[in-house]
């Protein structure tokens, strides 16, 4: 879908909403999320408005399971107080713009909820960022890696912005000898069309490196034949590719048939297992994440463990994320000793200016925008290792 789709979507998904809350604003009564008289409640009420269906349902389904575990363990410490419980209240965003605009409409018109859990998908996050302004609902999105998303007093990002931390990765390249690269990105993710347009050419430059070719495709592009034969033949010393997750698993088989033999690299969509179905054509993949089960940190080895205990499975990413932004959320309540909103608000800056140290190791911040180091990890046999150049 191009741009100028995209804003007039955008556009009319904000006046749809503008519409929407006043009326649920109207009708609604007081509940633990209104501003009140301060003090904690005895449950608190946070809505996911994330992707649970669609392309990047992944992301929305793991940030749930890191949600609920830090639920988990915030009651079971009484870490805001004995027999306080949060309640997490799920809202399907579908992949939809028009859907996360109304989800979040009837999040925010519930003067009973308290903190919302925004879209992981920019697109989503960037149209109803301003409206989370002006209803004054702290709002604290995972993933949403774009511009546009953390733009008031009501808007925090627990996930680190891509480019902030692909760094590594040119940096590898950089070891590895590269000097010419070739990029595949999804044109239509506008976190990737940063990366690809932007970003990655600059990171290129500054090492010395010559982008050779540079292929876009949209988020619905399914056959990836085209692209991987051109990038073949150009036989670049390394391929950024900047694919959704289900479109990186065809194109690295489609690379292998072609006969591409260079070093690719990819980011964070295709950690713990997304990338698993491309079986062999995915070993040797490098990508950055802000969080691997490979980490050696003590609160990211707690993490994973604490997970497999309760899932009995590996976390991945978005776990992490999700279980970060809730235990942000609980430490800011702790802060403001206040579970309205407003002291949510209050609470989620107080954190942010000291940082704190949760799942994706020791999380710093950029205003309302949560920074990290990460790391890079290759993908090996099914697993993830973390990658050295040498």
């Amino acid at each position: 879908m191009g741009s100028g789709a995209l804003k007039r979507k955008a556009l009319l998904a904000a006046v749809a909403m503008t519409t929407v809350l006043g009326t649920a604003a109207c009708g609604s009564g007081d509940g633990g999320g209104s501003d009140g008289d301060g003090g904690i409640a005895d449950t608190i009420k946070i809505a996911q408005v994330q992707d649970q269906t669609g392309a990047v349902a992944y992301a929305g389904l793991g940030a749930s399971e890191g949600a609920e575990l830090a639920i988990d363990e915030i009651e079971e410490q009484g870490f805001l107080g004995d027999g306080v419980k949060i309640d997490l209240e799920k809202f399907d965003t579908a992949g939809e713009i028009e859907r996360a605009s109304s989800e979040m409409s009837k999040a925010m018109g519930d003067r009973g909820i308290s903190a919302i859990l925004g879209p992981v998908s920019t697109q989503q996050a960037a149209t109803v960022a301003p409206l989370v302004g002006r209803q004054k609902v702290p709002t604290v999105f995972t993933q949403a890696g774009g511009a546009g998303v953390v733009i008031n007093d009501y808007t925090f990002r627990a996930t680190p912005p891509m480019e902030s931390y692909y760094e590594s990765v040119m940096d590898y390249l950089e070891e590895k000898g590269a000097k010419k690269i070739s990029i595949l990105y999804n044109a239509t993710f506008p976190t990737f069309a940063l990366l690809g347009e932007d970003d990655v050419p600059a990171m290129a430059k500054d090492r010395g490196m010559e982008v050779v070719q540079s292929l876009p495709v949209q988020m619905t592009t399914q056959d990836f034949t085209g692209q991987a034969q051109q990038v073949a033949r150009e036989g670049s010393d390394a391929l950024v590719m900047l694919l959704i997750a289900p479109q990186s698993v065809t194109a690295l088989g489609q690379l292998e048939d072609a006969g591409y033999d260079g070093q690719v690299v990819a980011t964070s969509v295709q950690a713990a297992g997304n990338i698993k179905a491309a079986g062999d054509s995915a070993d040797g993949l490098v990508y950055p994440v802000p969080f691997s089960v490979a980490m050696e940190g003590e609160s990211s080895q707690a993490f994973t463990e604490a997970f497999k205990k309760k899932f009995d499975k590996e976390p991945n990413p978005y776990a992490a994320d999700g279980y970060d932004a809730m235990w942000w959320i609980a430490r800011a309540i702790k802060a403001s000793g206040d579970s309205s909103r407003e002291g949510i608000r209050k609470g989620l800056e107080q954190v942010a200016e000291e940082g704190f140290t949760g799942a994706m190791g020791d999380l710093t911040f950029d205003g309302n925008d949560a920074r990290i180091d990460g790391v890079l990890v290759q993908w090996n046999g099914g697993k993830e290792s973390l990658a050295t150049a040498g």
